[in-house]
Parts: C-alpha cells; sequence; structure tokens
C-alpha cells in the first residue's frame, strides 16, 4: 500500500504511474499518467500533483500541460485523445479504493 503519511517518504515512481486513484469521498478519479514535482528547500523533487487521466490511449506526448505548444495537428490530436486529463493534488488523491 502506498501512504501519503510522512514528510520524506520514498516510493518508486514506477509504483504509481498506471494505478487507480480515488478522490477525498473514494469517487474512481482515473489512473496516473504523470508526477508532478518541485524543489523542496533542500534541493529534492517532491511530489506535489499526480497527473489522471480517465482512459489511457498511448503515450502523453506533453500537450495536456496548457504550458505546452506545439504544430497545432499534434496538440489537436493529443486533446481529443487524453480529454478529462487533469491535474489532482497529491493531497487530495486516495491510493486504495474505500472500504465497504
Amino acid at each position: 500500500m502506498v501512504t501519503t503519511d510522512g514528510p520524506g517518504e520514498v516510493v518508486r515512481a514506477s509504483r504509481l504511474l498506471g494505478r487507480r486513484v480515488y478522490d477525498v469521498r473514494g469517487r474512481p478519479l482515473g489512473k496516473v499518467t504523470d508526477l508532478i514535482t518541485r524543489l523542496d528547500p533542500l534541493g529534492r523533487e517532491q511530489t506535489v500533483a499526480v497527473l489522471v487521466t480517465p482512459r489511457r490511449r498511448g503515450r502523453l506526448l506533453g500537450y495536456e500541460r496548457t504550458s505546452q505548444t506545439g504544430p497545432w495537428l499534434l496538440a489537436w490530436l493529443a486533446a481529443v485523445l487524453h480529454r478529462g486529463t487533469h491535474e489532482v493534488p497529491w493531497g487530495e488523491v486516495r491510493w486504495e479504493p474505500p472500504q465497504p
């Protein structure tokens, strides 16, 4: 089980990518397709959010991020294939389904 408790917990990205995640109410959000990190005050990468998609079709091209631009046709195709992909703050992600 992956937990978000405790600062400095080290978890390999490979254990998180592709996993189904849930919101704080236990509703399914989709699968994790990417991790969003920032440097902490000591210069270490810290995960601050996850990129979640309700479906998974191929690789992400980077166009799912609003800061990326490129050839309009690729951007349009990525938008169609990855619609619904969104960023979820780390603290709002639940890694296990709710217990009945």
